[in-house]
């Protein structure tokens, strides 16, 4: 089988979801520039001379449209052929699965690009007469990077998506899965840098580098790409050895490397203290519960806390990943099979 023909075949069964992707996010971008069209004092200040194509106020729908697509889109292409036997399909054909594996990852990596290009260039173009009546000149180097930028993230997190719809076999669960761990990214952050912080003896600021970072500066931009680089190429690695090993067998199993669900329960319980017990998070879920706000919590209140969610994510973490017969067997410390 040709490679023209591989890509045919993955086009004929993903055409639906690409293209809803790729209309979702074109409407996004026509929305947005007549948002602007028609209330400009509401986006453009009243004596701004220059503006970026990503300084609207407020979090962009575009943007939100995007990390939207980019998820679903990623959870789907590996998901969805679990369901439908149609990984079954591609594993008999005269094809090494890592190029099936490539041709799926660009796939999803070309349709968010393309997708997100178009939508922002509609936006440009409607914004753009906007502008001219306001005598507005527009940052194109500023607009560039921080375009660039974004789609670095977009292409980071759909990876991410990918990840969870390849490894985990449950519809709920991966798009669960997904839903939180993205959201929870910026604690798990913020948590880090606590840490950094305390190891170092620095303030906040000073730990958070990325913060001081300007998108707008080529500096900025390469530390940011050089970040996505990475986290983007250890998970396309990572997938590529996963879509290499993955058995049929374990297709409809919640988890579907049962060989590895003590590193995962592990990396859980870890990245799960970072993100709630040395963040800000934790901070505010021990406030809403005493009714007395600390941002920084005392030292036995942090123990206490992070003991509590060592033994939450290792009893769900358990029961989800070892599907025991009785399910209080999940909070004790007796081994699974």
């Amino acid at each position: 089988m040709t490679k023209r023909t591989l890509w045919q075949l993955l086009w004929r069964h993903y055409r639906v979801i690409v293209l809803t992707g790729i209309v979702a996010l074109l409407l996004a971008g026509i929305k947005e520039g007549y948002s602007i069209v028609q209330r400009p004092s509401l986006y453009i200040a009243v004596n701004e001379t220059s503006f970026t194509l990503t300084s609207a106020n407020g979090i962009r729908m575009g943007l939100v449209i995007s990390i939207l697509v980019s998820l679903v889109i990623g959870v789907v292409l590996f998901l969805n052929d679990n369901f439908t036997n149609f990984d079954q399909y591609l594993f008999s054909l005269p094809v090494p699965r890592r190029q099936i594996y490539r041709r799926k990852i660009g796939l999803l990596i070309g349709t968010v690009v393309s997708a997100y290009v178009l939508a922002e260039a509609i936006y440009g173009l409607i914004t753009w007469r906007v502008l001219v009546n306001r005598h507005v000149g527009v940052n194109w180097v500023g607009s560039i990077y921080e375009e660039v930028e974004i789609l670095a993230l977009i292409i980071t997190l759909s990876l991410v998506a990918a990840t969870f719809g390849l490894w985990v076999g449950r519809v709920f669960a991966s798009a669960l899965a997904t839903f939180v761990f993205t959201c929870s990214l910026p604690f798990a952050y913020d948590g880090l840098i606590n840490i950094v912080a305390g190891v170092t003896g620095q303030t906040y600021r000073q730990a958070d580098i990325l913060g001081t970072l300007s998108s707008q500066h080529p500096s900025g931009l390469l530390i940011v790409l050089v970040i996505c680089g990475v986290i983007s190429g250890g998970l396309y690695w990572l997938n590529q050895w996963a879509f290499d090993h993955l058995s049929l067998e374990n297709g409809q199993d919640f988890f579907r490397f049962p060989q590895l669900r003590g590193a995962v329960l592990s990396f859980s319980i870890g990245y799960l203290i970072i993100a709630i017990s040395c963040s800000q998070f934790g901070a505010g879920i021990v406030g809403l519960l005493t009714d007395h706000y600390k941002p920084q919590l005392p030292l036995v209140t942090f123990i206490l806390l992070t003991i509590a969610v060592a033994y939450l994510t290792w009893s769900l973490g358990r029961w989800f990943l070892y599907r025991p017969d009785r399910f209080r067997d999940a909070w004790t410390f007796k081994k699974l099979a």
